[in-house]
């Protein structure tokens, strides 16, 4: 595991995120590699900045095969401060993207698509509705304004263990084309382990803000 500091932020890179990376300049996508990189460990720093912006405190980020994990010392997050954690690294990439884009315009420098095509990619990756990415995680605080914050974290997941499913068996099917598409079967399982982590942290969490969550009309 290589360990980085960014800003003050402990940035821990899993050896599977870095095979990632090595498979895809095998496959000729060395710059965008490169790019998607770079700018997915910037995408977990933003989350993390945002969190030490609104009192909390990072702990460590972790980046893996498809994505990151931030880590707080903080057993309860206000659910507008989650939302605005949750939404940092996905507009941070939205940014850049539309800066880039002005950028090429300007220098018609090529190299500039890749950093576009980074940064869209994964902001729309991250925000698509299913847990434990971003998107799944925002509809999850809207849903708990409606149904609690129980109920809502309950649906998520089961949205999204089928949403994982259907994913796996696409890339076992879409392997009679392209060896390459293991990865969505690898995916599948890294979304899959993601969510079984996160379930037992959130079993903990959930015992002891319960009071906390009362107090802000989330149950």
């Amino acid at each position: 595991m290589l360990q980085i500091q960014f800003s003050g932020i402990r940035l821990n890179i899993h050896f599977t995120f870095l095979l990632l990376m090595l498979l895809m300049v095998l496959l000729g996508n060395g710059r965008l590699a490169i790019f998607s990189a770079v700018f997915s460990c910037l995408h977990e720093c933003a989350h993390a900045l945002m969190a030490r912006r609104l009192g909390y405190t990072p702990i460590k980020v972790s980046a893996g095969l498809f994505g990151g994990v931030l880590h707080l010392q903080e057993g309860y997050i206000k659910p507008f401060s989650e939302l605005l954690i949750h939404s940092a690294g996905p507009f941070f990439n939205l940014c850049v993207a539309f800066l880039s884009y002005f950028l090429h315009k300007i220098t018609g420098w090529p190299w500039v698509y890749d950093v576009i095509a980074a940064n869209l990619v994964l902001a729309l990756f991250n925000l698509m509705p299913f847990y434990p990415l971003d998107g799944g995680k925002l509809i999850g605080i809207y849903l708990a304004r409606f149904v609690g914050y129980s109920k809502s974290y309950t649906i998520s997941k089961t949205f999204s263990a089928i949403f994982t499913l259907l994913l796996f068996f696409l890339g076992l099917y879409l392997v009679q084309y392209n060896v390459v598409n293991l990865l969505i079967c690898a995916l599948a399982v890294n979304l899959y382990m993601a969510g079984r982590s996160d379930t037992r942290y959130s079993f903990y969490r959930l015992m002891s803000i319960y009071k906390e969550l009362e107090k802000e009309n989330y149950i």
